[in-house]
């Protein structure tokens, strides 16, 4: 099939539905799932992914600001959207006319949330943020009690959900994420016998959703596992799960240097025997970072081959001097697998000291993104 870019991510959404289907086998069946689906879907696309999670069983999507929650609400008018990040002063007309549900952690907001919603005529659904541990955004939990009753009387707002947010559910050592736990535990049940009804409770992410069941309540909020992969190392042996996306080019440009050639911007690559080079048309421009120079890997012919010298903004060089028969047209396979050969995202950022997550998510709109499923 004729494209006119060099440059592609696979998403297989089949992929995606089982590892959903996966989160629901070990959450049970009365269990929300909330897919997280900020940042474009993890860089995966956020309105074919959010088509495929609601399809195969999440009933909620997550987003990071409103801007990602319109662009969602434009196509599926009718889903639960939460809003997980702070900043919407200014902006409550629009979440209470799109029907968005938004994490409040003042009272200012909830006020102009109740002002928007009492002259439109309805209400809007809201879900308070706890701050146990994480101190990012959030009423810290200890003295939030005082808060919660506030917010129970502001006419025009229904207190919906109670949130929290993990700081550390992927370490092996369990100690804070628990006193997190039992912190926002203790104030579910406290305002519980206060007399104020909140129907959903939810504070797990993927890392604690693998390892601990307790921290399920009414919903979970599964971000990079759904993707295929693993918050840490641990979940690898707890719950099977398959990558979603595969990043792909093609050799645009063939060479061979000799020994004392230098490759790419300030000279840091020098050749120093006689090889065959393939530059391959993806750089920094398209969200693959420059972090990889001259220590990334991708795949041609079955095989790895070293990224040599600076990733550039268009484009960058790999030495393929040890694979026979490359040609120009080539697949090139930077996430992903060919033949029996894999590189994860988890090993693309090991190499560059970050996390998966940033890997993916950084990956840029000239990236096309292509449904596997119907290639």
């Amino acid at each position: 099939m004729y494209t006119l870019f060099k440059t592609w991510a696979e998403i297989d959404h089949e992929a995606l539905r089982f590892n959903i289907q996966q989160i629901r086998n070990l959450v049970g069946p009365r269990v929300k799932i909330l897919a997280s689906v900020k940042a474009e879907g993890y860089g995966h696309g956020a309105v074919s992914v959010s088509r495929t999670a609601l399809s195969a069983g999440a009933e909620w999507l997550g987003v990071s600001h409103v801007k990602e929650a319109l662009e969602l609400r434009s196509f599926f008018p009718n889903v639960p959207i939460l809003i997980l990040s702070s900043g919407m002063s200014g902006h409550t007309h629009l979440i209470v006319r799109n029907r968005l549900t938004p994490v409040v952690c003042s009272l200012e907001i909830a006020r102009d949330l109740a002002a928007a919603a009492l002259a439109s005529g309805t209400i809007a659904n809201i879900h308070v943020m706890l701050d146990t541990g994480m101190g990012r955004i959030g009423v810290w939990h200890e003295n939030s009690l005082t808060f919660l009753k506030r917010i129970s009387q502001i006419k025009g707002i229904r207190l919906e959900g109670l949130a929290s947010h993990f700081a550390a559910a992927d370490d092996q050592d369990s100690t804070f994420t628990d006193r997190q736990l039992n912190g926002f535990l203790k104030v579910s049940e406290e305002v519980r016998e206060m007399g104020i009804d909140i129907p959903l409770h939810h504070i797990a992410n993927s890392a604690a959703l693998i390892h601990n069941r307790e921290t399920h309540l009414d919903m979970v909020r599964p971000g990079i596992m759904l993707y295929g992969v693993y918050p840490d190392p641990r979940s690898r042996s707890l719950i099977d799960l398959k990558p979603v996306l595969s990043l792909k080019t093609r050799i645009a440009y063939l060479k061979t240097v000799e020994p004392g050639r230098t490759i790419s911007y300030g000279l840091t690559y020098l050749v120093k025997k006689k090889t065959r080079v393939a530059t391959l048309p993806i750089g920094y421009g398209d969200g693959f970072s420059r972090a990889h120079s001259s220590r990334g890997e991708v795949l041609i012919r079955g095989q790895r081959a070293p990224i040599i010298g600076i990733v550039t903004m268009d484009q960058i060089m790999v030495d393929v001097g040890n694979i026979d028969g490359v040609a120009v047209g080539d697949e090139a396979v930077l996430i992903g697998e060919q033949g029996a050969v894999r590189i994860t995202a988890e090993e693309a950022a090991e190499k560059i000291g970050t996390i998966s997550y940033e890997v993916l998510a950084q990956l840029g709109k000239r990236v096309s993104r292509v449904d596997k499923n119907r290639t």
